[in-house]
């Protein structure tokens, strides 16, 4: 309010000051063109400048005012149609996201012409057109955005792959990721691309090489990988060019534990090559972290200089184990060894401790070859009673 005030009293002085100078010389101003006058005095003709300095001003703005309504107009529209692009374009993400491939093709392939168009418009319209099962057109889009530079050739080539790879043409899947450098190999979608090619192709070596960059990428289920991977080495232990022993070695350890699948897979194949030694060398390995019935069963099929050195390693288990599997391995060790006595005890205990069929067919056998045939038709009764009831059930 003081400030009002200070205004409004410079303001009453300083027209005072000028209604007095007005009055005491108010000037004379003649303009003179052709046979045309003009006179006044200098306030009057400075006030009209003023005031038509004023009127060209607020001419001036509403002019332009009037010529920007057609600019703002079209600004107006242009912002509406990118707004509608961009809801097409997050419906059409949408849609690819929840696997509504063909959805999610219409909603992307309507933002086509729209200037501010990105990468992932024609990467994602092909896919969804390949999931759709529109290869043409899937390869037409990339071919599109590769002539056009929207897309890297790295990711062209990967897409193309992919859509090679799920239209099954495998010869082709191989020909386009041909196209990529030695890095671009190494991404993780060029990683799960090849791990799926590897597996749909029973490329079991090359599978077991990958699968590790694949579980670091995370683009292929775990459940999936897990399933891979045990069918992978169970293919290259068994039946790969690899050395058996070389494999397993190089198998990781979540399929080395125990009860694996790949253990009695190793067993069978170093037996068919009647690898003895070798057979040896990874069964002592195998007892000393783990005691598995297909172990003990393998000690039999050994040589008995090798199966006797394996003794030590059972007897311990022995002590351990309550199904009585160590026992009659140890059995069947001391029949090797000559020592009938402790064969028998051996046979008796194990048979005590879990009377099943081969327990008692090992006991029996002990048994008749001491001449006691009449408990061994017994146990084999018995035998043969227990497995019929198995089959039963």
């Amino acid at each position: 309010m003081a400030r009002m005030s200070l205004y409004l009293t410079l303001g009453l002085i300083v027209g005072g000051l000028l209604v007095n100078a007005i009055a005491r010389d108010p000037g004379y101003l003649l303009l003179a063109w052709g046979d045309w006058q003009i006179e006044t005095s200098v306030w009057l003709a400075l006030a009209t400048f003023i005031l038509a300095c004023v009127l060209l001003w607020m001419a001036n703005r509403f002019l332009g005012s009037v010529f920007q309504v057609p600019l703002k107009l079209s600004a107006w529209f242009g912002l509406r149609s990118a707004r509608g692009a961009q809801r097409q374009t997050d419906k059409g993400f949408a849609a690819f996201y929840e696997g509504r491939w063909e959805m999610a093709e219409k909603a992307l392939r309507k933002t086509r012409t729209v200037g501010e168009q990105t990468l992932l418009h024609p990467l994602y319209e092909a896919l969804s057109a390949m999931h759709c099962g529109n290869a043409d057109r899937a390869f037409e889009v990339l071919d599109r955005a590769e002539g056009d530079g929207t897309l890297p050739l790295s990711v062209v080539a990967m897409a193309r792959a992919q859509c090679h790879l799920l239209a099954e043409s495998y010869e082709q899947t191989h020909q386009a990721l041909a196209a990529l450098s030695t890095q671009d190999l190494q991404t993780p979608r060029a990683i799960a691309i090849r791990c799926e090619l590897a597996f749909q192709q029973s490329d079991w070596q090359q599978l077991t090489e990958l699968l590790p960059g694949a579980r670091r990428g995370q683009l292929i289920s775990a459940i999936t990988l897990a399933s891979w991977e045990q069918q992978a080495w169970l293919a290259v232990i068994s039946q790969g060019n690899e050395p058996a022993t070389t494999a397993w070695k190089r198998a990781p350890d979540t399929q080395k534990a125990e009860n694996s699948a790949l253990w009695p897979a190793l067993i069978a194949r170093l037996t068919k090559e009647q690898a003895w030694d070798s057979l040896y060398k990874v069964l002592a390995e195998r007892l000393e972290r783990h005691c598995e019935l297909s172990s003990l069963d393998a000690i039999a099929q050994l040589p008995d200089r090798l199966a006797i050195k394996l003794k030590k390693f059972v007897k311990r288990w022995s002590e351990k184990e309550t199904a009585g599997h160590c026992l009659a391995a140890l059995a069947a060790l001391a029949e090797r060894e000559g020592d009938s006595a402790l064969a028998g005890t051996l046979w008796e205990e194990a048979y005590t401790r879990q009377p099943i069929a081969g327990h008692a067919v090992g006991w029996a056998r002990w048994l008749r070859s001491s001449g006691q045939d009449d408990q061994a038709a017994t146990l084999e009764a018995e035998a043969l009673s227990s497995l019929r009831s198995a089959q039963q059930i």
